[in-house]
């Protein structure tokens, strides 16, 4: 009898499935759950029944869910977006929302032909191809937003037109459409407390390769993240500026496109490491964490110094900043920082085991490109030749990562070796 009872509720549960309804059994859910590829896929393809799913989700569940689709009542294709930009890799992001790449395809025509040729020796090409072919094959081959393979032609093309905010604001206009976005909401205390719990493993990665670098404790970093986050977008993943600031540290279209390999901005682990990145540059020139703040959030490394422009948006950011810091200062626990920002802690074990889909890219994968100049005998039998845009020639040892570059001058010395940006070189 036992043996019979068994068999007739695996076949419901086999009939649910079979037939896709919107169950309205626990197991049924989390069954599903458990045979998707990832909790996102599963999110993407029930939409139709997550008012049916959600009361029978775990805690953790229901964390994610809550926390991707702050704030609520989302209609079906804004739903199903911001599950596609959670699931999609960086390449793939740009494929599927083609608009942000927008300043492209209005500028690529302004890249000079000496770049073109420039760019089809670095890919490599066995004979030369006319721009218009080129692009004709990419659009003919679905890689005209291929940004990743384009980015030399992407940054000459910003240096011949500069910032275009009629573009940032269709940018914004058609985010807002796409993901329902609400232009300028920011995170409430709850959904901050979700966030940095649910993404507490991108925190933690991004803090320990940042400490390294900036010679610091990791719970030291992980705060400076912490807060910087708070600031921007208080955990909001799809929080979009007025400006055309993207994602939960605010990226621009400098930053997600062109500061390193152009990354999803909506993706937590790509953006954090943008913004970590921007904080290992300074050091490297010698600036203080403070600094870098009020540089990452103005452009200025010196503005707000010695409490001037008090009354300045920027000057209050930055003083927030260090109130925060300072207050938080002998604190060690991440519960105890998540209830100083925002009065809740969410940091539950079940969040780990999530099946989420992960980006595994630490700060390497998304730092400038630069060169470095080899001067005198420096390395000269590794040395190669490389030309400038405007024609003189230097030796090299090829495109790297701005990293290796500061390895090489902490070895050499600065004044046998120099650094100059990818963009102001052809090969």
């Amino acid at each position: 009898m036992k043996k019979l009872k068994k068999t007739i509720f695996l076949l419901f549960i086999l009939s649910e499935l079979t037939l896709a309804t919107c169950s309205n059994n626990k197991m049924v859910w989390q069954n599903r759950i458990a045979n998707s590829n990832s909790i996102e896929e599963f999110f993407l393809n029930n939409a139709s029944c997550q008012k049916s799913f959600y009361k029978y989700l775990t805690t953790a569940q229901k964390i994610y869910f809550d926390t991707v689709l702050y704030p609520k009542n989302l209609d079906i294709r804004a739903y199903k977006n911001r599950w596609r930009a959670m699931l999609a890799d960086d390449r793939a992001f740009f494929k599927e929302f083609t608009f942000f790449n927008n300043y492209f395809t209005k500028y690529h025509t302004s890249v000079t032909k000496r770049e073109f040729s420039c760019f089809q020796r670095q890919k490599g090409f066995a004979s030369s191809v006319p721009q218009n072919s080129f692009y004709h094959e990419l659009a003919k081959r679905g890689m005209l937003h291929d940004v990743s393979y384009l980015y030399p032609l992407i940054r000459w093309a910003y240096v011949h037109n500069g910032i275009d905010m009629q573009l940032s604001r269709e940018r914004v206009r058609k985010a807002e459409s796409l993901f329902g976005i609400k232009k300028g909401k920011v995170g409430d205390r709850t959904q901050y407390a979700r966030f940095i719990a649910l993404f507490d493993d991108e925190y933690e990665a991004v803090a320990q390769e940042l400490a390294t670098a900036l010679g610091v404790s990791p719970i030291k970093a992980y705060k400076l993240l912490a807060v910087i986050t708070f600031l921007e977008s208080r955990g909001n993943i799809f929080a979009v500026s007025t400006t055309g600031a993207f994602g939960p540290t605010q990226l621009t279209l400098h930053y997600y496109m062109m500061y390193g390999e152009p990354n999803n901005p909506f993706s937590v682990k790509g953006s954090l490491i943008k913004l970590a990145n921007k904080f290992v540059h300074y050091h490297s020139i010698g600036k203080s964490i403070d600094s870098s703040v009020i540089a990452y959030k103005s452009g200025s490394l010196s503005k707000c110094e010695n409490g001037g422009y008090s009354n300045d948006v920027d000057c209050r950011y930055y003083n927030d900043y260090k109130r925060y810091m300072n207050e938080m200062r002998f604190m060690t626990n991440k519960d105890d920082i998540s209830r100083y920002l925002s009065g809740k802690s969410y940091f539950y074990k079940s969040l780990k085991s999530l099946k989420r889909v992960k980006n595994l890219k630490g700060l390497k994968d998304y730092e400038p490109y630069q060169y470095a100049v080899l001067k005198g005998n420096t390395l000269s039998t590794k040395a190669q030749k490389s030309q400038y845009l405007n024609g003189g020639y230097f030796n090299s040892l090829g495109r790297m990562k701005r990293s290796e570059i500061y390895k090489l001058q902490n070895q050499y010395g600065r004044r046998n070796i120099g650094v100059v940006s990818d963009k102001k070189v052809c090969y």
